[in-house]
């Protein structure tokens, strides 16, 4: 896992773009909250400065991918927290998002206390549905502090201990 620290210009910069623009307009429904939106936003700037050293832009319409490395295209799954990400916990991966056109999902947990991103992993789509747990719309998930939720979307969970490690900014630039 990279830790990556949050500056203030990076968070004050991705709540820019939530507060112009929404970025939950999917056919399907289930568009999160601004808050998500942000969470999701902030996800891939973190990533662009990384990997390019630059901020993404956001002027054009309709993306197909987060992020394009070595052509491949990624979608970045990014999740907030109060805690640094752990072994056991899980990514979630809503499935009215799986006919999207991407090759790789990238998971990254966002420490909303310490305002530290961890790039925890990635798994090719394909493989990430095929060994994910799959809970319907209305289902009751329980987390690991014994505090439940009710899916609000057909949801996808995979343990963080199953991704494919990421140790380094090259592990990121050899996707």
């Amino acid at each position: 896992m990279i830790n990556i620290p949050i500056s203030d210009e990076l968070r004050d910069y991705a709540w820019k773009q939530v507060s112009i623009k929404n970025f939950g307009n999917r056919r399907s429904g289930f568009n999160g909250s601004k808050e998500k939106q942000y969470t999701g936003i902030l996800g891939e700037c973190i990533l662009h400065q990384v990997i390019y050293n630059r901020l993404p832009t956001y002027d054009s319409g309709s993306v197909i991918a987060d992020i394009v490395v070595n052509d491949k295209t990624i979608d970045i799954k990014t999740m907030a927290r109060n805690v640094d990400m752990k072994d056991f916990y899980v990514h979630n991966f809503v499935g009215y998002q799986k006919d999207s056109k991407n090759d790789i999902l990238l998971f990254i947990s966002i420490n909303k206390k310490t305002k530290v991103a961890q790039i925890c992993g990635w798994l090719p789509k394909e493989t990430f549905l095929q060994q994910a747990n799959f809970f319907d719309k209305g289902s009751v998930r329980t987390r690991s502090d014994g505090t439940n939720f009710t899916t609000m979307a057909p949801l996808y969970e995979i343990e963080n201990n199953k991704l494919h490690k990421i140790t380094s900014i090259e592990d990121l630039q050899k996707l």
